[in-house]
């Protein structure tokens, strides 16, 4: 790793005193967002919840929806960075669903699965393999801005964001964009995008990390608000991990997809869902079938989300 001249330990993180900063420029085609041409949107309306199934099971569980994350579906294999299925059916057939389930790629997630996708994705021209899996839809990954990485990490990062977004624009793909913020800055620089881009109106946050603690969950919801205020047009947001604020999600946005794995989770886990109050119980299920307790499981869950 090249040696950053300000700081005082090795690091990747791009910066101006780095004498890597201009590939790194080079590497994105600069901070603007100018270059990032139309996206679809996807057509027709969306659920308040779609599952999210986090790595294959037996059976066929016949959900309308499902989301897969983007780090399940891409992996090396002999070699080669590529979806682990080569067609739309052998894909839902690897994870469990029915053929006709919509699917949703999610490109949250974890820095190393998130990050590899980056660094392969153009030789192994990924975004075209992704494309013949029918996806509906697919939100662009959130790259990482710690506060205490130096600002043009942070333009790197939101770049790479879109850039990814455009990719899978440009293969077909309905996209989602991820205008991850840090700074008022950055959020000036998504609204500007969303001005220049009337078609978008699908933004995506996820609440399990950055957002997690509800003041900051809060701050995001007031940036996004104000946003379409502004714009004079209502945005859809996909809020990734917030069943605890789908209470407040009706407060600001007309339209919201919640994306979780809970139901998944708790079925791999044998448990199934029971009582429904303010809280989900949870009974123990020994012995039944992962794929019918997902199934149970979706269903009472879907029904606690769109109570409130």
């Amino acid at each position: 790793m090249d040696r950053c001249a300000a700081c005082t330990k090795s690091c990747n993180l791009v910066c101006v005193k780095k004498p890597d900063f201009a590939r790194a420029l080079l590497e994105v085609g600069g901070f603007r967002h100018d270059d990032i041409p139309q996206l679809p949107a996807p057509k027709g309306p969306l659920p308040q919840y779609i599952p999210v199934v986090q790595h294959p099971i037996d059976g066929c569980v016949p959900l309308d929806w499902a989301v897969i994350p983007l780090v399940e579906i891409m992996r090396f294999d002999r070699g080669a960075y590529a979806p682990r299925a080569a067609t739309p059916d052998e894909l839902r057939r690897a994870f469990g669903l029915a053929p006709t389930t919509r699917l949703v790629l999610l490109g949250t997630g974890r820095d190393r699965g998130i990050e590899t996708y980056w660094r392969h994705h153009r030789v192994s021209n990924a975004a075209t393999a992704l494309a013949e899996l029918d996806l509906t839809l697919a939100i662009a990954p959130n790259y990482s801005m710690f506060l205490e990485d130096p600002r043009p990490q942070h333009l790197h990062n939101r770049k790479r964001s879109l850039l990814v977004a455009k990719s899978w624009a440009e293969a077909g793909i309905a996209v989602s964009i991820y205008p991850q913020a840090v700074s008022p800055l950055d959020w000036s620089f998504h609204e500007s995008f969303l001005r220049e881009h009337p078609e978008v109106v699908h933004v995506a946050l996820e609440f399990q990390t950055g957002l997690a603690r509800p003041e900051r969950a809060t701050f995001a919801f007031d940036h996004l608000s104000r946003i379409q205020d502004r714009l004079g047009r209502r945005l859809h947001l996909f809020a990734v991990g917030a069943s605890r604020y789908r209470e407040e999600l009706p407060k600001r946005f007309d339209t919201w997809t919640i994306l979780d794995s809970m139901p998944f989770m708790k079925a791999v886990k044998r448990r199934v869902a029971a009582s429904i109050d303010r809280r989900i119980g949870w009974d123990r299920a020994l012995g039944e079938d992962v794929a019918d307790l997902f199934f149970h499981n979706v269903g009472r869950y879907t029904e606690w989300i769109r109570n409130g």
